[in-house]
């Protein structure tokens, strides 16, 4: 059955530059390798546009996946290639750019049929010609690091068109390179077809039978071995099936021509670049559309079917194409594929964690069906939750609760995540908890955590019992989200502490109630002016409730007058596995006109590191920090925090917390600083933009809002 995928963004979008490399792409998709199933259909769109392409979902073993576009445009090179991948990129938003296809590859780095990975790529015609020569004027364009670090530690033996040599296969291999007037000994395939032991045994057997001759130190083909070879390579048609094929990471070269003149490797060198592996057409336009169009990944691997010299034929030309979409694919699903649930949806949320106040009023018009239409509301309320990629706080497993339908429409979403259930040890609340239980069932994925406090001593007690959960289940979230609540019970309350702690809340007014007078306590129009606040009048905003609360948490970020603004330069402290968040700020920065500051880009060698980095931190205007779990483990990116935490406590600075993963933030004097969650690259740059052009001030003081 073919999976339906959307189109409104993909993980990575595929280029080729010709059919064949299309069509080899398609087809190993589709074949998958070892045991990961692969694309099911590629499913056709827009066909009769300029720029048509395919659309798959590819799937590993572990249900993991990823969203896939592929595309090509009609001739190769650079020209036709840029118009159709900046095109793409616009509409498809990809986190990453890759090509993959075939290349020359140097003969003393690659053998044929191996896979080129670009640690960098440039275009190597690029500069001025004189009558001396030529004068390179290269821009060089480095991958990043996660993707030559996948690619330096990858294993080809898995993917279908690796095969172990065979003994014949080893002795055609050596009477191939011999015919070139190659070495077979320094070749950088030697190994993988030819031991110590079995380098003796194929030379004594070849010398028996007349096809080789050996003169001391060197080693030839007679007359008659030439021969075999030649009618052999004549005869094969088709090139090879399966090869000991590598990997090779290094500098890709792109060109206007197609070169076979064998010396094109020297000038290189000559040129600036001694350790060019590749050699095409097209993927320093990759490499620089990704860089100026804020993609912080990109990747590009190609099959050597040459080397670029006067024995250039298409012989390994369909197996090139077909193990550079292999090992293309092996990349992505390594860098990209992503755990899935049935239905689940992208996380899309600035908020990691919301809490659910509320419940019955006795305000309505209609109080005999106060309860279903809460019920109703609710259901879609945790839909919501769920689908927007937040984990849902709740306390109350009581059926007058908003707490308890909104679980019910969180987990029956198919896509909830995390429940945190607070609530006190009591046998009445313990006895609703386990018929909850009992009622969501075991077929969902949804994980309940209970976080159990001390209960009530007596009845009279059972409302403060209720208070402390709720107080606590407040401090884990991000943002409140409430509807209805009695105003004699504890939501009224609840809600009071959250505007005093400055909790974003949302609350929907049309039950009344606790919430209704948390909203018109609100000037809406003062503080939110960007925000149509009547929608929360409104039960059919209700599945919007969570673009509503990323809107107020987004300004609560927001610059407040008193500090320098817009920012001139804005210091990123971000972990080392977290670069490829702060290349996509960087070049968003950049092309604003605003310099990034990173610390250690500051560090001198006749000076101490605290101090360099304090001067660093002390010159900008706004800190931005990429929290993540790595961060947490940096003790470098502490002592960066910890002089921006100084800075903002006596209001010098203005600072960011952006988390990229959903962790807890751990400095204590952090904690309470609002934060915003970006998951992908794109989702930051897109975070910091609007927070950047936006003008709307985040409100300072709890008690005039």
């Amino acid at each position: 059955m073919a999976v339906d995928v959307g189109v409104d963004a993909v993980d990575a979008l595929i280029i080729t530059a010709l059919k064949e490399e299309y069509e080899a792409a398609r087809s190993a998709g589709l074949a998958g390798y070892a045991g990961h199933p692969g694309v099911a259909t590629w499913e056709e769109r827009e066909p009769d546009s300029l720029t048509p392409f395919l659309v798959g979902t590819y799937v590993l073993a572990d249900g993991s996946r990823m969203t896939l576009a592929l595309a090509r445009p009609t001739r190769m090179g650079a020209t036709a290639t840029a118009p159709v991948v900046s095109t793409l990129v616009e509409r498809l938003r990809p986190r990453c750019l890759a090509m993959c296809g075939v290349c020359a590859g140097n003969p003393a780095d690659a053998a044929l049929g191996d896979v080129v990975v670009a640690e960098l790529a440039y275009a190597y015609d690029e500069g001025k010609r004189t009558q001396d020569g030529f004068e390179g004027d290269h821009r060089q364009i480095p991958a990043p690091d996660g993707w030559v670090r996948v690619a330096q530690d990858m294993e080809t033996t898995d993917l279908p068109s690796f095969g172990e040599a065979s003994s014949y296969e080893a002795r055609i291999w050596l009477m191939e390179r011999l015919y070139a007037g190659e070495d077979p000994r320094r070749h950088p395939a030697r190994t993988r077809f030819l031991s110590q032991a079995s380098w003796t045994e194929q030379i004594q057997s070849l010398q028996a039978e007349g096809l080789v001759i050996r003169e001391g130190a060197a080693l030839s083909l007679t007359t008659a071995g030439s021969a075999y070879i030649e009618q052999l390579v004549y005869d094969d048609l088709d090139g090879p099936r399966e090869l000991p094929f590598a990997v090779i990471v290094g500098p890709m070269a792109s060109g206007n021509v197609v070169v076979k003149d064998g010396l094109t490797w020297d000038r290189l060198k000559r040129w600036g670049v001694r350790s060019v592996a590749g050699l095409e057409m097209e993927s320093a336009v990759i490499a620089q559309v990704a860089h100026r169009l804020g993609l912080s990944d990109w990747v590009v691997a190609k099959g050597v079917m040459d080397h670029a010299d006067p024995r250039k034929d298409d012989r390994y030309k369909e197996f090139a194409a077909r193990s550079s979409a292999e090992v293309l694919f092996k990349l992505l699903s390594k860098r990209l594929a992503s755990p899935h649930r049935p239905g689940q949806t992208g996380a899309t949320s600035r908020i990691r964690s919301v809490y659910v106040v509320g419940g019955v009023t006795g305000e309505t018009t209609y109080p005999d069906f106060e309860k279903s239409q809460l019920a109703h509301i609710c259901e879609q309320l945790g839909r919501a939750v769920a689908e927007s990629g937040a984990e849902l706080v709740v306390c109350s497993p009581f059926p007058d609760s908003a707490d308890l339908h909104t679980v019910i429409g969180y987990v029956q979403s198919g896509v909830g995540r995390i429940v945190h259930l607070h609530s006190p040890r009591h046998p009445e609340v313990a006895e609703k908890q386990a018929k909850m239980l009992e009622m969501l069932g075991t077929g969902h994925n949804t994980e309940i955590r209970n976080w159990y406090y001390p209960g009530p001593e007596d009845e009279d007690s059972k409302a403060q019992a209720w208070l402390l959960c709720q107080i606590q289940a407040l401090e884990e979230a991000d943002a409140v989200i409430a509807i209805g609540g009695r105003v004699s019970k504890t939501a009224s309350t609840v809600l009071h502490l959250a505007e005093a702690r400055r909790k974003p809340i949302v609350p929907f007014a049309f039950l009344g109630g606790a919430s209704r007078r948390a909203y018109q306590r609100r000037d809406w129009a003062r503080l939110y002016p960007a925000l149509d606040h009547r929608r929360l009048m409104d039960r059919d905003a209700v599945p919007h409730a969570m673009e509503i609360a990323d809107h107020l948490v987004t300004a609560r970020l927001r610059a407040p007058h008193s500090y320098r603004w817009p920012p001139r330069r804005v210091f990123i402290s971000r972990a080392r596995p977290d670069a490829q968040f702060a290349q996509a700020l960087e070049a968003y920065l950049s092309s604003a006109g605003i310099t990034a500051v990173f610390g250690e880009r500051e560090l001198r060698p006749d000076r101490m590191v605290n101090p360099t980095i304090e001067d660093a931190v002390l010159s900008a205007d706004l800190f931005v920090v990429l929290w993540s779990r790595s961060y947490a483990l940096s003790r470098f990116c502490y002592d960066e925090i910890e002089l921006a935490l100084r800075r903002h406590d006596v209001g010098e600075l203005q600072l960011w917390i952006i988390n990229l993963d959903g962790s807890d933030i751990v400095p204590p004097g952090a904690r309470s600083l609002p934060q915003a969650l970006a998951r992908t690259p794109q989702a930051l740059v897109a975070l910091v933009r609007e927070l950047l052009e936006h003008t709307e001030p985040a409100p300072t003081v709890p008690g005039r809002e």
